[in-house]
C-alpha cells in the first residue's frame, strides 16, 4: 500500500491540519483512499518483439501481441510465481485506479463467497519465518528481544541481499525502492522536521516523529551502526550491514504493508497491494484459514469486473493513516477523530503531586485517561467527558492547583467543578493556539464563505513548494478541527455559567 498511497515532498499541508484522536477511532465510509500526489506508474518500456511475449502468440498465424510495461511484466511473473507456490491471484489485475494511484481491480465477476486470492503460508515473509532466518542471529547475539516489525525489516533487508538467490524475488522487485519512497515522499515518519511542522499538527508530529526514530532503530542497542555492523558480519549474512536509512526503509515497507498472520504480523503477497476501504461493511474479508496454510481474501458482496477489490486496513484515524500509509482518508461525512488535547501541563503537575501518580493510573484503569502502548499515560487525551470526569477527580483530590486562586480546589464541589471547567477550556485553547488559522479563517481562504462551520466543510490546503496551486483537500481530523473549537467554546460558556451561580 505505501507505493500508491504516497505523499510528495514537494507538496506539503499547509493549513486547517487539526488536532487529533486516539489512534483506534471509526473509519468514515469512504471506499477508497485520497492520494494526495500522483507519482507515475513505472516508465514504460518496450518489451523485445524476438520471440514474441511470454504467454502470448505461438502458432503459425501472426498475431498483434500487446507490449508490456516493466510492471506489468513484474506482475505477470508475480502471479505465476504464487501460482507455482500453489496459490491464486488471477482473479484480480494490478492496474492504475485513477489519477496514478496504483491498485488492484477485479478481472472477472465476482459472487458473495468467491474467493479473491489464495497466498500459501511458504511464501509469506512472517516473523516466524524470520524467527528462523539465519539474521535472526542479528538479535539473538545481542540477548535482547526485538519488535516484529523490526525482526520483519531485517528479514526484509536479508532477502534483499540475497538476490536472485531468494526465492522471494518476485514479490520483492514489486516494492518500492528507497528512490521512490524518497521522491513520493512515503507516509509522513519519513518527512523531515520542516515538512512536519508545515502540518502545524503537534500531536501528528510527535507521533511521527515517534514512528520515524522506532524505524531507525534508535534506543535499541543491537541495531546501532557498530553493533548491527558485528552480528552482520559474525552471522555470515550477504552484503554490507544495512544503515539506518536502509533500516527505515524496510521498516516503512512493513509497516505500511503488513497485515495479521497468526499471532504475529506479515507481509502477504498481491494482498498487499490492495487499497484501503473505509466502508462499513467492506466488501471483502481476508485471513488465514483455519489450517494456517494459506492467506485467503474473500469477497463478502458481488463485485463486478473492473470494480477496484479493497481491503480494510483497519479502524484507523487519519492521525494515524497519514504517518503509517502517507495518505488520508478522503470523506469527512463521518468523521473518525475526535479532538485530541495536550494534556502534558496537567500530567507533570499531578505526577508531582503526592498521590497524584497512583490517581492517574487509577483514571486509566477506569477508562478516563489513555495510555500509550508502554502502559505510561499519554500526553494526548481525547476531548470529552472522561477527560472532564478526569480533570474533576484531580482537582477534588488536590493534585491538580486552582490555577493560583485563593480557593483551595478541594474547598467545595462547586470550586472543583469551576477549576476542572477551567482546565479544561485551558487546555482546549491551549491546544488550539498552535495553528496559525482557525477553521473560519480556512473556510475563507477556501471560498467556502464566513458562515459556522460544519464537520463536511472541514478541509485542508496542499500548497507546492512555491506556493502557488492552492487545492482543497481533506486534512488528516479536519472535521476534529471543528470539534475542537466548539468544545473550546462550550467549555467557555459552561465556565462563565459556573462563576455566575457561584
Amino acid at each position: 500500500p505505501s507505493t500508491m498511497l504516497s505523499m510528495s515532498r514537494a507538496l506539503v499541508l499547509a493549513t486547517c491540519l487539526t488536532v487529533a484522536r486516539a489512534l483506534h477511532a471509526p473509519t468514515p465510509p469512504c471506499r477508497h483512499a485520497l492520494r494526495v500526489t500522483s507519482p507515475r506508474l513505472a516508465t514504460k518500456k518496450k518489451v523485445s518483439k524476438k520471440g514474441g511475449a511470454r504467454g502470448f502468440g505461438g502458432g503459425a498465424a501472426k498475431q498483434a501481441v500487446k507490449e508490456l510495461t516493466p510492471e506489468q511484466l513484474q506482475w505477470r511473473d508475480l502471479k505465476e510465481w504464487v501460482a507455482s507456490s500453489g496459490g491464486a491471484a488471477d482473479a484480480v489485475r494490478l492496474t492504475d485506479c485513477g489519477g496514478g494511484l496504483r491498485g488492484l481491480k477485479a478481472a472477472r465477476d465476482l459472487a458473495k463467497g468467491d474467493e479473491i486470492l489464495r497466498i500459501p503460508r511458504s511464501i509469506i515473509l512472517d516473523v516466524e519465518r524470520a524467527e528462523a532466518s539465519p539474521v535472526s542471529g542479528v538479535w539473538r547475539s545481542s540477548g535482547g528481544a526485538l519488535p516484529g516489525y523490526l525482526k520483519l525489516g531485517l528479514a526484509l533487508l536479508y532477502e534483499v541481499r540475497r538476490g536472485a538467490a531468494s526465492d522471494l524475488l518476485p514479490y520483492l522487485a514489486m516494492l518500492p525502492t528507497q528512490d521512490e519512497f524518497a521522491a513520493g515522499g512515503g507516509p509522513a515518519a519519513m518527512w523531515s522536521d520542516d515538512e512536519l511542522a508545515l502540518t502545524e499538527c503537534a500531536h501528528l508530529i510527535d507521533f511521527a516523529k515517534r514512528r520515524r526514530g522506532q524505524s531507525r532503530g534508535e534506543g535499541v542497542p543491537a541495531l546501532q551502526p557498530d553493533a548491527l555492523a558485528a552480528s552482520w558480519a559474525e552471522c555470515g549474512l550477504p552484503g554490507e550491514p544495512p544503515g539506518r536509512d536502509e533500516l527505515a526503509w524496510a521498516v516503512g515497507a512493513v509497516t505500511s504493508r503488513a497485515y495479521g498472520v497468526g499471532s504475529g504480523s506479515g507481509l502477504v503477497p498481491v494482498v498487499d497491494m490492495a487499497n484501503h476501504d473505509g466502508r462499513t461493511p467492506q466488501h471483502t474479508a481476508k485471513g488465514l484459514e483455519e489450517d494456517g496454510r494459506s492467506f485467503v481474501v474473500l469477497a463478502t458482496e458481488p463485485i463486478r469486473k473492473g470494480t477496484q477489490v479493497c481491503l480494510s486496513y483497519g479502524e484507523l484515524p487519519n492521525c494515524v493513516l497519514l504517518p503509517q500509509f502517507g495518505f488520508v482518508l478522503a470523506s469527512l461525512d463521518a468523521p473518525p477523530d475526535l479532538p485530541l488535547v495536550d494534556f502534558t501541563p496537567c500530567l507533570r503537575e499531578a505526577e508531582g503531586a503526592a498521590g497524584g501518580a497512583a490517581l492517574l493510573l487509577s483514571l486509566a484503569e477506569d477508562g478516563l485517561l489513555v495510555r500509550e502502548g508502554d502502559g505510561s499515560i499519554s500526553c494526548w487525551q481525547a476531548a470529552g467527558a472522561s477527560l472532564q470526569v478526569a480533570l474533576l477527580n484531580l482537582h477534588e483530590a488536590g493534585a491538580l492547583n486552582g490555577g493560583g486562586e485563593e480557593e483551595a480546589a478541594a474547598a467545595s464541589a462547586p470550586a472543583a467543578a469551576r477549576h476542572a471547567w477551567r482546565r479544561y477550556r485551558d487546555l482546549l485553547q491551549g491546544t488550539l493556539a498552535g495553528y496559525s488559522t482557525g477553521v473560519a479563517e480556512d473556510r475563507r481562504r477556501l471560498g467556502l464563505g464566513g458562515a459556522a462551520p460544519t464537520a463536511s466543510d472541514a478541509r485542508g490546503v496542499v500548497v507546492d513548494a512555491g506556493g502557488a496551486a492552492v487545492t482543497p483537500l481533506p486534512p488528516p481530523n479536519g472535521a476534529s478541527r471543528v470539534a475542537a473549537e466548539g468544545e473550546a467554546a462550550a467549555a467557555a460558556a459552561e465556565v462563565e455559567w459556573l462563576q455566575g451561580w457561584a
